[in-house]
């Protein structure tokens, strides 16, 4: 064996990539991670945006899968959870702060303040969904389901109806018939539309609401104050040391099973002969061999331009070209002298709980509306969706002793302009960003020492996400299950053997669950599986 040959080979050192990798080595396979940029981890590792103010990509770590926190080991890896308490702020157009308790009874009073009896239509909206998820019998934790097995149990006719408003209604229309007061509409629709280039009226956008009930679907919850059970955002709690803590914990633990880590190799081509893959080649030549290779990069880098060489991927490659991709990364980063205030926050709220909490600025479902039909036509909002967090507040290391760092990630920023470009405009949308959170946060301005951003075109020169997609497609119902990301590649094997996809490109998509990692990897066993007991070979012979 060389020093480059192994027996699985993973392209991408993404969070997906890293999980692929720690249970194929947890297997016994000697494995590699290849990774193109100057660290692993993706937009869950630590960067260092300006001198000693450090952030990630990622604001939240709530849809990590605990089984897989469990199954490798990343709490052994230094992987630990602070449940802040509040967990999300969120300002309402009427100069009211809804406050995301972890406590439910004040959670409920505060959104039966809403309107009489509210919370109560609050709940039955998510209990709808999760037996909706429950009915449908499928599971995330491996591939993809088809039509038939997608439909199989929607036999009476309320099941129909749900599936009907779930997968071809909008998040705006399933709100309204559940009668949900505006202020319940304005907290939850961001969730429905933060995975893709639609707006709350979007027919299937109530999609993206199944993500926890699927989860909690799939593997039954083993406590009652599983986090998945909690609808809003941030319930997990925060990673011990930022969210870096996560990459972090996923590097230790590939490590520590003998995965081979290597940055700054970025893949030019997957060698694949006889209708079977080979390896891989760097941009510089240099060639690492296996006979299984999973790419955990966007799918479109993978299909379209690492199988340029292979004729069989000719008809597959045009089809992925045409697919949609159209992202909208922007991010702002603010080095500050203090920690900003919630000016409307209630009386009996303390201030550094309500400053270590996630927030959003999108004051109404119109403005949400608004500001996503904006970034649709091309052009930067007046009033940007904006996802913030001072991760400095739970993690002090991030930012100097008495300062903090507070990340801003924009949801609303088109990756193509329609008019000028994003060296002049992006500065603009920046101070928009910083203007949106300043209304809520009035004494924010004056403590800001320096600033940076990341604009779409950064995105993708600096972190391989091609046109700024951070899900690497769309989380629409067209692009999701089967068809995610293209019917027959949609079971992470692929036309060519000992090949097979992964990464937020391949089913079920989200940002940092860790799922396609797990199922691609899973995938992977169960062929070689398949092969030993075929050939009668122990399974670390294959590779060798």
């Amino acid at each position: 064996m060389t020093a480059n040959r192994f027996d699985a080979i993973i392209i991408g050192g993404g969070h997906s990539g890293l999980v692929a990798a720690g249970y194929l080595a947890g297997a016994g396979l000697s494995v590699a991670v290849l990774e193109a940029g100057p660290r692993m981890g993706g937009p869950a590792a630590t960067i260092e945006f300006m001198p000693g103010y450090r952030s990630t990509i990622a604001n939240s770590p709530g849809s990590l899968e605990p089984k897989i926190v469990r199954d490798l080991a990343l709490e052994r890896h230094g992987l630990r959870f602070q449940p802040v308490d509040p967990t999300l702020v969120h300002p309402l157009a009427d100069g009211q702060l809804f406050i995301g308790w972890r406590d439910r009874a004040r959670t409920q009073a505060q959104i039966d303040g809403f309107a009489p009896g509210e919370s109560a239509r609050y709940d039955a909206l998510f209990a709808y969904i999760e037996a909706f998820a429950r009915k449908l019998g499928i599971s995330v934790f491996r591939e993809p389901p088809t039509l038939q097995e997608l439909v199989r149990n929607i036999t009476s006719i309320e099941d129909q109806e749900a599936f009907g408003r779930i997968f071809f209604g909008s998040a705006r229309d399933l709100f309204d018939e559940f009668e949900l007061a505006w202020q319940t509409q304005t907290i939850i629709a961001p969730m429905a539309v933060v995975g893709g280039n639609f707006t709350p009226s979007t027919p299937g956008t109530p999609i993206n609401l199944l993500t926890r009930p699927l989860s909690l679907a799939s593997l039954a919850a083993e406590a009652g104050d599983d986090p998945r059970r909690m609808p809003l955002r941030g319930s997990t709690g925060m990673p011990v040391g930022g969210m870096g803590a996560i990459a972090d914990s996923l590097i230790a633990s590939a490590a520590s099973r003998g995965v081979t880590l290597r940055t700054g190799v970025a893949i030019d081509r997957i060698l694949t002969r006889d209708g079977a893959v080979e390896g891989v080649v760097s941009a510089a030549g240099e060639e690492f061999l296996a006979d299984t290779v999973i790419s955990a990069v966007n799918p479109r880098r993978t299909v379209v331009d690492m199988l340029r060489d292979d004729p069989a991927w000719g008809g597959m490659a045009a089809k992925m070209r045409r697919r949609p991709m159209t992202g909208k990364a922007f991010k702002v980063v603010l080095a500050l002298d203090g920690m900003p205030t919630w000016a409307a926050a209630p009386a009996d709220a303390d201030p550094v709980a309500l400053a270590s909490a996630q927030f959003r600025i999108a004051p109404s479902i119109d403005y949400l509306e608004a500001s996503h039909a904006e970034m649709q036509q091309g052009r930067i909002s007046d009033n940007p969706v904006v996802w913030g967090l001072l991760p400095s507040m739970t993690a002090p290391e991030l930012a100097p002793d008495g300062k903090h760092v507070m990340s801003l990630n924009v949801g609303t920023a088109p990756y193509r302009l329609a008019e000028g470009d994003w060296k002049t405009e992006r500065d603009r949308l920046a101070r928009r960003t910083i203007a949106a959170v300043a209304e809520w946060m009035p004494d924010l301005p004056g403590l800001i020492s320096d600033w940076r951003c990341l604009d779409p075109e950064d995105f993708e020169r600096e972190f391989g996400l091609v046109e700024a997609n951070m899900t690497h497609g769309d989380l629409a119902g067209w692009n999701q299950f089967w068809m995610r990301p293209l019917p027959g590649l949609h079971a992470y094997r692929t036309p060519t053997r000992g090949l097979y996809l992964s990464g937020n490109g391949t089913w079920p998509g989200n940002f940092i669950s860790g799922l396609s990692g797990h199922n691609a990897a899973q995938a992977v066993l169960s062929d070689l599986e398949a092969l030993r007991a075929g050939m009668d070979q122990p399974l670390a012979a294959f590779g060798d």
